[in-house]
């Protein structure tokens, strides 16, 4: 948000540029959780701000249903199930559950992108 990106420009930052990333948001993980953290980190101090659009299907195994297990990173006990979209690496996705509305959803995240570098 706005907010998120004043702190950034305060640093000396500013996203110079956007990425789009069009996936159903299955399977980020596959390389480990912290490869992916490190990766959108690098690529935000790099200029670029990500936006994840996730494609999902409701009548069919929705990413809003999906969950998670949580373990105890000492013992490796279960400590919970949480939801997927909880530990999701990216801070800025969209969940498009018509594939239609991509285009708008497009231009709309262009636009805003646009005035938060305006500003």
């Amino acid at each position: 948000s706005k907010q998120w990106y004043q702190r950034r420009v305060r640093g000396g930052s500013v996203t110079s540029q956007i990425m789009f990333i069009v996936s159903d948001g299955r399977g980020l993980f596959v390389k480990g959780v912290e490869a992916v953290r490190k990766a959108v980190k690098e690529t935000w101090d790099a200029g670029i701000l990500v936006v994840f659009l996730i494609i999902d299907n409701p009548s069919k195994d929705s990413i809003l249903n999906v969950r998670t297990p949580v373990f105890d990173p000492v013992t490796g006990k279960l400590l919970r199930i949480q939801n997927y979209l909880e530990t999701f690496p990216f801070p800025y996705y969209v969940v498009l559950r018509d594939p239609a509305e991509l285009p708008l959803t497009l231009a709309d995240a262009l636009r805003q992108w646009i005035e938060m570098i305006a500003a």
